[in-house]
C-alpha cells in the first residue's frame, strides 16, 4: 500500500513543502519552496551502523546536482537524516529558490526545512 502525506513550515516567500510518499518501507520525499520551486538536487541515502561504533547508525549518501544549482549540500543533510532516523532508504528531491535572497531569509528556509524533517519523522515513525 502506498500512503502519502504533505506538509508544510514557514509563510510567505520562505515556505517549505514537501510531499512524502512511503514506498513499502522506503521512503520518498519531494521538497519545494520560495518563489520558484524546481528539482535543484536528488539524493539516495541507505542506512548502515557506523562502522566506528557497531550501536551509532548512519547512512550511505549519494547526490545527484542539477547543472548551476546549489542544493546538493542540502539534500545529502536531508536524506542522510531521514535515513538515519528512519532506518530505511530514502530518495529526497529538493528545489527552492528566492530571487536576490537576504542573508536573513537563506537561514529561515533552512530552518523550516529542519523542522519538517522532525515533522516527517514523528509522522512516520507514529504510522509505521
Amino acid at each position: 500500500m502506498i500512503r502519502s502525506f504533505k506538509l508544510s513550515e514557514g509563510t510567505g516567500k520562505c515556505i517549505i513543502e514537501a510531499i512524502v510518499v512511503n514506498c513499502g518501507n522506503d521512503l520518498s520525499v519531494t521538497i519545494g519552496g520560495g518563489e520558484k520551486y524546481h528539482i535543484g538536487a536528488v539524493s539516495v541515502a541507505v542506512p548502515r551502523f557506523e562502522y566506528k561504533d557497531g550501536e551509532k547508525r548512519t547512512a550511505s549518501t549519494s547526490v545527484i546536482c542539477v547543472q548551476g544549482h546549489r542544493e546538493d549540500e542540502l539534500a545529502y543533510k536531508t536524506a542522510k537524516k531521514l535515513a538515519t532516523a528512519l532506518d530505511c532508504t530514502v530518495t529526497v528531491s529538493i528545489g527552492a529558490h528566492i530571487d536576490n535572497i537576504k542573508q536573513n531569509e537563506f537561514h529561515e528556509m533552512i530552518d523550516n526545512v529542519n523542522i519538517l524533517l522532525d515533522r516527517i519523522i514523528e509522522d512516520v515513525k507514529k504510522n509505521r
